[in-house]
């Protein structure tokens, strides 16, 4: 039995990955299971894989502490229910519970201070003190919100592209295409396809042909991607906190990372409401951020 090594996970809804690293915070074993976030499955599904992934490090026991970053374990009562699986399976080890957010932060500034925005499939922003204290805004789902993430820019178009059909919204050009991508013929099945059959991936792998239609200078598809950005500077607007030193902010999610709309939008917005923060290529991953996370918890 060795002694000396924590750990951390990137706890995904697919996959998760766990980090084994020595009191000089090298890696020395990374190992993969199936998701440990609550919302993809029950508690107990959770529970199993966790357990499988520490079968594989269990040579690197009894841990002196550790990280776990997921989504949907940001909350107090998704706290309590992961602690309650721990209790069993590591009793004793001090263990950071926080959002995979949290964790991408950590990672991507390469500290545990300052500021990350994601806008992927959903959205979220969250800030950072150096000794823990954090603010977030947004990450409610994409039924209380996720604005300007892919899944709101899609939906927006679906809604707002019937409006317009009916001239109650600007014009556009982008209704076809839409139908075209859900394997719908006429505008009327968007009705039972978005209410009874498509999933939230589904209606989030439409965001691309907003900004298609955006480079096309379509006048609706223009105006819903100015407002995702808009939504996304006021998410990160939200979380600002006169105790946090460093300035830096971290970006995250293929909206961010990839659209050319949105992304230089985005910066011009910020720039004229948050001109101190400053915007930089990720240092390290959500997984890096865990590892990190531990080890400030073992100090």
């Amino acid at each position: 039995m060795r002694e000396g090594f924590t750990f951390g996970i990137d706890g995904g809804a697919t996959r998760s990955r766990l980090a084994v690293q020595d009191a000089e915070g090298n890696r020395v074993r990374l190992v993969t299971g199936g998701p440990t976030n609550l919302y993809t499955g029950k508690p107990e599904e959770a529970a199993l894989h966790l357990r499988e992934l520490f079968d594989q490090v269990k040579e690197f026991g009894p841990f002196k502490a550790g990280c776990i970053g997921s989504a949907g374990l940001g909350r107090e009562s998704e706290k309590n229910t992961f602690s309650s699986i721990l209790e069993t399976l590591l009793p004793s080890v001090p263990i950071m519970l926080c959002s995979d957010g949290e964790i991408l932060l950590a990672g991507g500034l390469g500290g545990p201070e300052g500021y990350a925005l994601i806008s992927g499939t959903g959205s979220i922003a969250l800030s950072r003190t150096k000794d823990g204290k954090t603010m977030r805004s947004g990450g409610y789902g994409y039924l209380l919100g996720d604005e300007g993430s892919a899944y709101w820019i899609a939906h927006q178009a679906l809604k707002r592209s019937l409006r317009s059909l009916e001239r109650r919204d600007l014009p556009t050009s982008m209704l076809e295409s839409l139908l075209e991508a859900c394997a719908l013929q006429k505008s009327e099945e968007l009705v039972s396809y978005v209410h009874h059959q498509a999933s939230k991936a589904d209606i989030a792998s439409l965001a691309p042909i907003v900004t298609t239609f955006a480079i096309q200078e379509d006048p609706l598809a223009l105006a819903i991607l100015e407002q995702a950005a808009r939504e996304l500077a006021t998410l990160i607007e939200a979380v600002q906190n006169p105790e946090i030193r460093n300035n830096e902010l971290v970006v995250a999610g293929g909206v961010l990372e990839h659209d050319p709309i949105v992304r230089p939008l985005f910066e011009t917005f910020l720039a004229e409401r948050l001109e101190h923060l400053v915007i930089i290529e990720s240092r390290g991953t959500a997984l890096d951020g865990a590892c990190l996370l531990a080890r400030e918890l073992e100090r």
